[in-house]
């Protein structure tokens, strides 16, 4: 339970929307034309 602690000090929301922005941020990377897709290259 020390965790959980731990956790409330933290904040969990707020890190639970910084995950949210970073995954979408990650997102939005691999999408654009030459970023790196699933294939793992991109042009050029």
């Amino acid at each position: 339970m020390a965790d959980l602690a731990v956790a409330d000090e933290v904040g969990v929301p707020e890190l639970a929307a910084e995950a949210v922005l970073l995954q979408a941020l990650l997102d939005w990377f691999q999408a654009r034309p030459g970023g790196r897709g699933p294939d793992g290259g991109g042009k050029g």
